[in-house]
């Protein structure tokens, strides 16, 4: 039963201590549905121990991809260990990520989270812990009646005045400390008006849940200094969109090694780690309508702006798709895989699922990957990509789930359920992309579209 396994009397008693140490009037139960977006429902302070004891009742036909319509009773159930009152948040409102059930207790099928979770738990069976670093860029944008724009006209590392974001960022920045984040680097990118907050990466579900704050965090406090801020991948044509490159290392919990270092070897990379980047390449194909989730997406998959586009790996090439930093310090510390596909309109928590599965299967089937490249990917002749095992990631949305719909692996690592809900949802994606243009998509391709921007600019 997901209430029995999530609450006891001691969590819950410590969950209220904290709600009347803190005045909290209202708690925010946030549920991911399956294109990775938060839902949630506040409710007040005195039904909180209900709540923690027997889970809350919701229509889960009313959030697309969830629950038909005959069968839509869901029940959330609050994590204790998720409990958090954010100064981005009205004062007297906390909030708790959310499990979800069954009226019967049994865990939903459709719940990203809760299919990472178990993802996760499966692998500590075996005795590994999976530790998961994103990367999330994003832009702050004008948007005068339909009219969207950069805000500020500064490139890489500039700062004010070119970069008139510093207010916003240095708020934001305060405010996710103040919520337990350890941040690594902040900057400007390389387009206009776009930024990156790195914070320390976690384990897998700690990091998928750090990542929804993040965004809120983020996109809430530029309303609050009335600009916008948005996790579309590809916002305007012409200059750099928007990654979340995903940096992977599986630890043993009993050593606490890095099971992808080895420091024997020329980069340090364990034989293991690259039977991981075997697997992640047989399936990144795939993968790519989970990495890359909307018809956006694949305006940023362009070469020559950084973002991959050819099924490929290297040792500090950032034109692969999947990067091998070659960072200073203990190797056992930083080696790890740089997954450079995803972007932040991702579902994080199917993410994390569908690399750990994949890579996974390469470690325990051996997935020998090609050889590594030393070169510019982009640089190469169609001859030379085929002469170096360089495979072609799909061009459109369309094909991406044409993809992702013939492979077994990702069905299991998601299950029948999720994984058929995702395919519907997304070919009804692409299909009302298509319906609108008109025309084919080569001729779409270098637009961004009225569509784009009323349904991801604010909602990414």
């Amino acid at each position: 039963m997901v209430s029995s396994v999530l609450t006891n009397e001691d969590s819950v008693g410590l969950i209220m201590e904290k709600v009347a140490k803190h005045d909290i009037k209202y708690l925010r139960l946030i549920v991911i549905d399956p294109n990775g977006y938060p839902k949630a429902m506040l409710i007040p302070e005195y039904q909180i121990r209900d709540s923690l004891e027997n889970g809350v009742a919701f229509d889960g036909s009313s959030i697309p991809g969830f629950a038909a319509v005959n069968q839509s009773d869901l029940n959330l159930h609050p994590d204790p260990s998720t409990f958090l009152v954010p100064m981005w948040e009205t004062p007297g409102i906390a909030l708790m990520f959310c499990y979800v059930s069954r009226p019967d207790g049994t865990p939903f099928e459709g719940d990203p989270r809760g299919i990472l979770r178990r993802t996760v738990d499966d692998l500590e069976t075996k005795g590994y812990g999976f530790n998961t670093g994103p990367e999330l860029e994003y832009f702050y944008v004008t948007d005068n009646n339909g009219s969207v724009a950069p805000f500020g006209s500064g490139g890489y590392f500039d700062l004010p005045p070119l970069d008139p974001t510093e207010d916003v960022k240095l708020e934001t920045l305060m405010c996710l400390e103040a919520a337990g984040f350890q941040l690594d680097r902040v900057h400007h990118e390389a387009a206009m008006g776009q930024q990156e907050i790195n914070f320390r990466y976690s384990d897998a579900l700690k990091t998928a849940d750090n990542t929804i704050l993040y965004k809120l965090a983020v996109k809430t406090i530029a309303k609050k200094h009335n600009t916008t801020a948005t996790f579309m991948p590809k916002p305007f044509w012409g200059i750099n969109g928007s990654g979340c490159h995903v940096h992977q290392s599986i630890v043993d919990l009993e050593t606490g090694k890095n099971i992808f270092s080895d420091p024997d070897t020329e980069f340090g990379l364990s034989e293991t780690a690259v039977h991981y980047i075997g697997g992640l390449l047989k399936h990144a194909p795939a993968m790519s309508m989970i990495v890359a989730p909307l018809v956006n997406s694949y305006k940023r998959l362009v070469p020559h702006y950084e973002a991959p586009v050819y099924v490929s790996w290297g040792y500090a090439n950032r034109s692969a798709l999947i990067r091998v930093p070659l960072a200073p310090g203990d190797k056992d510390k930083v080696t790890r895989v740089e997954y450079r596909h995803p972007d932040p309109a991702s579902n994080p928590y199917l993410v994390a699922t569908a690399l750990l599965k994949a890579g996974w299967e390469g470690i325990d089937k051996k997935i020998d990957p090609s050889a590594p490249l030393t070169e510019n990917i982009y640089e190469l002749t169609p001859v030379q990509m085929k002469e170096k095992g360089v495979g072609y990631m799909p061009e459109h949305l369309g094909d991406a789930v044409d993809l992702f719909a013939e492979d077994k692996t990702m069905k299991v690592a998601l299950g029948a359920f999720l994984f058929d809900n995702l395919i519907e949802l997304k070919r009804d994606e692409f299909k009302s992309y298509m319906d609108f243009t008109g025309i084919e998509w080569a001729a779409s391709r270098p637009k961004i579209t009225s569509w784009e921007y009323k349904r991801y600019l604010t909602r990414c």
